[in-house]
């Protein structure tokens, strides 16, 4: 890991897209869960994903027009590009883990209500896969929660990870 000097503007810049990645974590994954539970409003839970998915959707639509914008000409600097690209990656990891826990409550709910003729049976068996794919979601989120505040930490430092190193290698940076 190496430091260089980045002015503060640069800095702040390459915060940005974990600071949206973590205020996404907070305010749609953590806040909305618990105000939908308290207002047992459990019917709207589906605008969890949608609002989280869309956040992440013009994160990405932001980092292929910098992405672009880098091998026109290199008027973004690439410390910024590779932290976006990073948080991107953290966007990817929360996207998959809704693919996987969205397809383990789609089984439950197939099994539960079309497995069993008792509605109580159901209930259960639908409670556990919730419980099961809910979990498998929390742990996945305070994984890239923690993975993109140290992504903050360094940025603040203005230091240079092994993963920002291998992005920077990755882009086509114009000579």
């Amino acid at each position: 890991m190496s430091q260089h000097a980045f002015d503060y503007n640069q800095k702040r810049r390459a915060r940005t897209p974990h600071n949206i990645f973590n205020m996404n974590i907070i305010l749609v994954h953590l806040f909305a869960v618990v105000i939908l539970f308290e207002l047992n409003l459990i019917h709207w839970f589906w605008l969890i994903p949608v609002i989280s998915i869309s956040i992440m959707l013009f994160q990405y639509f932001y980092w292929k027009s910098l992405l672009t914008e880098i091998k026109k000409h290199a008027q973004s600097h690439w410390y910024i590009v590779a932290n976006w690209s990073l948080a991107i990656r953290h966007n990817k990891i929360v996207f998959i883990a809704y693919l996987v826990c969205g397809t383990i409550f789609l089984t439950g709910y197939g099994i539960s209500n079309y497995m069993t003729t008792d509605p109580n049976m159901g209930n259960i068996g639908m409670m556990v896969f919730l419980y099961l794919s809910g979990n498998l979601m929390l742990i996945t989120l305070v994984v890239t929660f923690v993975l993109s505040s140290g992504a903050i930490w360094h940025t603040n430092k203005g230091e240079i990870t092994r993963a920002l190193e291998k992005i920077k290698a990755g882009l086509e940076l114009p000579r």
